[in-house]
């Protein structure tokens, strides 16, 4: 009998047949949820009975080996009771003691291990919320929309604790039913997604399988089933905040109101509402945004405002809901389009756009228009219909002056009204989509300005619209059963109105250029009190597989306006565009993966004129060791211009070679860094070329330190100066438009210092010295319209003298003229030290210290150790303020 077991089992063990793994088994996974009676304790032990239960494991590779086992096995349990959903995970690892946690603040990038559950309460495929902890406790959380893109600009209330243990470590959170959307139903499916990420090993697993050669995310969740009885809470935050700053002005020391000192007291309140379900009410009354950091420091010599990132918390939280024309298609790449927007919350509680002419020792303007209230409402109708809305009301400005012995009051910023609102349908699992967007800007310029003696109202009515609107419609459609091809587009229309004086304006202004006088589809209206236009966008792109396609056409009309509460830096252009790459995702001996596409895209003018021709090529590699290389470079043909000369004839622009390299370490390491070279030369001399480097210390556990210095380099043989009139000089359209060589070096550092003692209580700093110098030479102006020849002043009979007073002919003194010595050096030194202490969920305390200096000597001559020394003994402005703000919820 012994004999006859022993040859039973050898033959079992020689037949025994193993289905070979295949991960295709894994894209659909069911979790059922367990409901409890008595809610978790959070404290990342995992010792209740829940966890003795039947947990879900068996993680899929995503990186680096896509479609493997994961090399560590991750056990996770989901339960629910009445107020919320609780997470529990144990992450084994054979090395326990190389699991990395490093302590961060809260949704900060700390390049360590982490636990992720994703959830699409609304299950509509298209939309989730994540919740990250470390093996240190560090949370992070942001929103999916769009199948892929997120946000990180939402902060949840939501607990999260974790333990390091000679397993491994493991992880509890409890996250508010509050916190989730969804509507009231007998029984829910939701959307799941856990994932983990094994930071020595660079090592991304996933509950189901995504191949990599496939798009989507949200898309691709489990399910989430066996949660019955259970109801959309009602949801109420409040959060009160008192405010207080003093600030130390030197500059504005022998400034007759502020006197080099100046303090501040205020109180406010942001307030969260929940309107049914799913919909949520976000108001603030009296902002304050004393926290944010900094904005950096530029040199702008283009024709168009610089542009600054959204930093305000009121104005980043929620704010995918008003994205606006993005859609559909997961790639929007684009080539010299400025594509515009409906909706650019830096509009509201912008700087005045008023002057006063009084000097700047006896005049006082605001430096930014102070916020009286907003609201706005976000959410879901239902499982497909999404709405969003937003109102601001901005107060009236004024600056202050002497004048004769008296203080006058010039209004430099009107009362304003902005209005936003935005909706979209989804059909189909997010296969379809179809939106809408409109835009209302008001301002009350007339019948406030009531002091004695001001004469600001005529200059406020010629600078500012009274009215600007906007309306677009935007959608989608994933095309073929496994939606490997996805169109999109948008289109839309403007219209602003103002008075005659400021309707002459706009058309002059760098964002129409109606005066161009060989353009032959626009003119100047001087009777105008309405512009009006339109602009839309329509895109190809395929989802699936390593083969690319990318294609887009898009147009803006001469009269399209969005800049009242959008951004439109240039108009009358259609543009095209195709794009064709191959991606390689199988790992390789050295290789782990590779793309390269090849792009050529032109511009016209509503004339037919072409403006620009562009072939572009671009690449990159990711290697096995964790380094990344990426390089693009093109050429851009000889074009007609009909912007170079801001509002005048079109003229040539030589064509021009351009490339670009970036080389990045190893981002798991303490130490890594990363290169970047861009630069360019033009058939006719001018060159560009700029470099600079990322370095990251991770000093200890906590200590994270980072600077990125850079230099720019560049002589522009063409740099526009002004534009003279000469009636004269007809062959020009009656002006002489100046130019000349501009020789510029742009030096700057980024330094960022995060020093977290506790995941809540938080010490960060950004300081930014920022050195710019431009030497302009050899002034000219062209010859004729259409061409790229100059007459250099001084040459062929013309002169320029040490004052620069020129003679374009040399002869009669009529046509000459005075220009102002355009050099410059400017040096500023700008930073931002922020202390936060979260020292309940939601409340939080902010102790920010904001220092900004600037020194303008030495103009036109570049010395880095001179002009950095100077900069460090320039005056500068502090300002210390304290923000105290109480959740209640």
């Amino acid at each position: 009998m012994k004999h006859t077991i022993i040859f039973l089992s050898i033959f079992a063990g020689v037949f025994a047949y193993e289905e070979p793994f295949d991960p295709n088994n894994y894209r659909q996974r069911e979790i059922k949820a367990v409901r409890i009676s008595e809610p978790l304790r959070i404290d990342g032990l995992l010792d209740e009975t829940l966890y003795h239960g039947t947990s879900y494991s068996d993680f899929i590779q995503y990186e680096p080996f896509n479609g493997a086992k994961a090399t560590q096995k991750t056990d996770m349990w989901i339960a629910y009771d009445d107020a919320a959903v609780y997470v529990g995970a144990r992450m084994w690892d054979s090395n326990p003691d190389s699991v990395v946690g490093r302590i961060g603040r809260r949704d900060a990038y700390l390049n360590s291990d982490i636990f992720e559950v994703i959830i699409d309460s609304y299950h509509d495929k298209r939309n989730g919320f994540s919740f990250q902890i470390n093996p240190a406790g560090s949370k992070r959380d942001e929103v999916y929309f769009n199948d892929t893109w997120t946000d990180d600009s939402w902060d949840g209330i939501w607990e999260g604790e974790t333990t390091i243990d000679n397993q491994g470590w493991t992880a509890e959170m409890r996250i508010p039913l509050s916190q989730l959307r969804f509507s009231e139903k007998g029984e829910y499916v939701w959307g799941i997604l856990p994932t983990r990420y094994i930071q020595r090993t660079g090592e991304w697993d996933y509950y189901i399988y995504h191949p990599l050669n496939e798009s989507g995310a949200m898309s691709r969740t489990a399910d989430l089933t066996e949660i019955r009885e259970i109801h959309p809470p009602k949801r109420r935050e409040y959060l009160p905040y008192v405010t207080a700053s003093a600030s130390n002005l030197p500059t504005r020391e022998d400034n007759a109101f502020i006197k080099g000192k100046d303090s501040d007291f205020g109180i406010g309140a942001d307030i969260k509402l929940g309107i049914g379900a799913n919909l949520t009410v976000d108001a603030t009354i009296n902002p304050d945004f004393g926290q944010v950091e900094a904005d950096p420091s530029s040199i702008n010599l283009s024709d168009h405002e610089t542009y600054y990132d959204e930093k305000r918390p009121f104005f980043l939280e929620g704010r995918s809901i008003f994205r606006f024309g993005s859609g559909g298609p997961t790639n929007n790449i684009g080539i010299n389009f400025s594509e515009p927007r409906f909706f650019y919350s830096r509009r509201v509680g912008r700087p005045p756009q008023g002057y006063v002419n009084a000097d700047p020792d006896s005049s006082e303007i605001p430096s930014a228009t102070r916020i009286l209230g907003a609201a706005k409402i976000s959410g879901k109708i239902d499982d497909t219909w999404s709405i969003g809305g937003l109102t601001a009301i901005t107060n009236r400005e004024d600056a202050r002056y002497y004048q004769n012995g008296d203080v006058l009051k010039d209004q430099v910023e009107p009362y304003t009204h902005y209005n936003l609102i935005r909706t979209l349908k989804e059909v189909d699992n997010g296969r379809y989509g179809l939106g809408l967007i409109g835009t209302f800007t008001q301002r009350h310029i007339d019948g406030f300005n009531v002091y004695k003696g001001a004469d600001s109202e005529h200059a406020i009515d010629d600078l500012l619209s009274h009215k600007g609107m906007g309306l677009g419609v935007d959608g989608w459609a994933f095309l073929g059963k496994d939606r490997s091809w996805a169109l999109g587009g948008w289109g839309g229309f403007s219209q602003v109105s103002g008075s005659v004086d400021r309707m002459y304006r706009l058309q002059h202004s760098p964002s129409h250029y109606f005066q161009r006088p060989d353009a032959n589809q626009v003119e100047v209206d001087s009777g105008m009190t309405t512009m009006r236009g339109h602009a839309g966008r329509i895109k190809l792109n395929k989802e699936e597989g390593n083969l690319q396609f990318n294609a887009a056409f898009g147009w803006i009309s001469p009269g399209f306006e969005s800049n009242d509460l959008g951004l439109t830096f240039s108009t009358d252009v259609i543009n095209k565009h195709i794009m064709v790459g191959y991606r390689w995702l199988e790992r390789g001996t050295y290789i782990r993966s590779a793309n390269a596409s090849v792009m050529y895209a032109n511009n016209h003018d509503f004339d037919g004129v072409k403006t620009s021709d562009v072939f572009f090529g671009m690449g990159s590699m990711r290697f096995v060791n964790f380094w990344s290389l990426n390089m693009n470079g093109g050429y851009a043909l000889d074009n007609l211009n009909n912007t170079a000369l801001r509002g005048g004839p079109r003229v040539i622009v030589p064509g021009e070679i351009f490339f670009g390299a970036g080389l990045n370490s190893d981002y798991r390491k303490d130490v890594s860094y990363s290169f970047s070279l861009d630069g360019g030369s033009e058939n006719n001399g001018s060159n560009q070329l700029s470099l600079s480097m990322h370095l990251n210390l991770k000093l200890g556990d906590q200590l994270n330190f980072s600077i990125g210095p850079s230099i720019y380099r560049e002589t522009e043989l063409s740099q526009y100066i002004t534009s003279i009139e000469d009636p004269t000089h007809t062959v020009m359209y009656g002006k002489r438009y100046i130019l000349s060589r501009l020789d510029q070096t742009v030096t700057s550092a980024d330094l960022r210092i995060d020093y977290p003692v506790t995941p809540r209580f938080t010490l960060e700093g950004y300081f930014q010295p920022f050195i710019a110098v431009g030497d302009y030479s050899e002034f000219k102006e062209y010859k004729r319209p259409e061409s790229d020849e100059f007459l250099v002043y001084g040459e062929e009979g013309s002169t320029i003298d040490e004052n620069y007073t020129i003679d374009p002919t040399g002869g009669s003194a009529d046509d000459a003229f005075t220009l102002y010595n355009p050099d410059f050096n400017y040096k500023a030194l700008v930073g931002t030290l922020v202390l936060r202490w979260e020292f309940s969920p939601g409340s939080t305390m902010f102790f920010v210290w904001t220092h900004n200096g600037s020194d303008f000597q030495n103009h036109g001559r570049y010395d880095f150790t001179k002009d950095f020394k100077r900069l460090l003994k320039s005056e500068a402005d502090d300002v210390f303020a304290l923000k105290l703000s109480y959740w209640f919820g």
